[in-house]
């Protein structure tokens, strides 16, 4: 039996004695496939696929389809769902060329390793952001708690704590902070990491880390906190994609229009809590542009490429120069007045 619960088991027991209709235990071949053939339409299978789904489903060859050859078929009818999903992800990252080789990978896809990264790193956002809430005792609100002791949170003050340059990501300044970060990288960062898989945690990790070191390089005076790089470098990636592919992405100014909606009213949301609220520990937007900067330069070099075109090598090549190049900078600065100092 493929079933993975009690329940999935029970309901699939309840769905076989429904097609079952003289009690046997067992169902007609030609009834069964020619149930689901009717109603492929509505769960969304074409033709292709329910073929695929049917095939070779009668393992004895006497036309009764039994309950262990009914969960072998509606396993396979859970995976065609599964996949029906995961085409949709690629459809919302990918554009219409560059489709074929994607389909092709994920017709055998096994979830192994599934796109857990974004999933696993909201979580702990979310629970970091819960404690510190509580721990504060300041209770839920827009702008604050700023957790400014804690040893994850960019600390201007203590640059020589290194690891402080990418733990920042787990630190939310408010509810807004937080709800935006987690649900845009949850909505955006899922497609890109089951497309991309790896890749998408470098970017995104890069991003976190050229927010924290611009901020640090010219906005040295102010904390930094939340996942806004990481987020930053996938917005800009998806942004750099629409753009270069622009007549074969679907929706794509309804698209354009959303990024920009995004990525607008989350930088007036920093800008203000960086200039206007007032209090010691305010905490700089530098780093979305830091995160920016990243994911199109970086996503250029690291992202898949499903179709390589001869202009994009030298396109790959600058991209990589000139990321390393704004790293350098940012370094340089950041290292400048204390060499200055001595």
């Amino acid at each position: 039996m493929m079933c993975e619960s009690e329940v999935e088991c029970t309901s699939w027991i309840r769905l076989f004695r429904a097609f079952d209709l003289d009690h046997d235990g067992f169902i007609p071949t030609t009834d069964l496939k020619r149930a689901i053939r009717d109603s492929a339409f509505s769960f969304g299978l074409n033709p292709e696929e329910v073929v695929t789904m049917l095939a070779n489903i009668d393992d004895n060859g006497d036309k009764l389809i039994d309950f262990p050859e009914f969960c072998t078929l509606m396993s396979r009818a859970k995976h065609r769902r599964v996949l029906h999903l995961m085409f949709r992800a690629v459809q919302f990252v990918v554009p219409k060329s560059k489709r074929s080789e994607p389909f092709d990978y994920l017709q055998k896809y096994k979830c192994c390793p599934p796109p857990v990264f974004m999933l696993i790193i909201s979580i702990i956002q979310v629970a970091i952001y819960i404690y510190y809430t509580i721990e504060s005792g300041e209770g839920v609100s827009i702008t604050g708690p700023v957790p400014s002791k804690s040893p994850l949170i960019f600390n201007p003050y203590r640059k020589s704590e290194v690891w402080r340059y990418i733990t920042y990501m787990f630190i939310h300044i408010g509810i807004y902070h937080v709800t935006y970060n987690v649900l845009t990288q949850l909505l955006l960062g899922v497609p890109l990491e089951l497309v991309h898989q790896w890749r998408v945690i470098v970017v995104y990790l890069a991003g976190v880390l050229s927010g924290s070191l611009l901020v640090s390089a010219v906005d040295s005076r102010v904390f930094l906190a939340g996942a806004s790089g990481g987020v930053y470098a996938l917005l800009a990636a998806h942004l750099a994609e629409l753009i270069m592919n622009w007549s074969e992405m679907e929706f794509n100014w309804i698209r354009a229009i959303v990024l920009v909606i995004l990525i607008g009213s989350d930088t007036a949301v920093s800008v203000y809590q960086r200039y206007f609220v007032d209090r010691v520990d305010r905490v700089s937007y530098v780093s979305h542009i830091g995160g920016f900067v990243a994911g199109v330069l970086l996503g250029v070099v690291i992202l898949r490429n499903f179709r390589r075109h001869r202009w994009e090598g030298k396109l790959w090549w600058a991209s990589l120069v000139a990321f390393v190049f704004f790293i350098a900078i940012c370094v340089v600065l950041i290292i400048a007045p204390d060499m200055m100092s001595f």
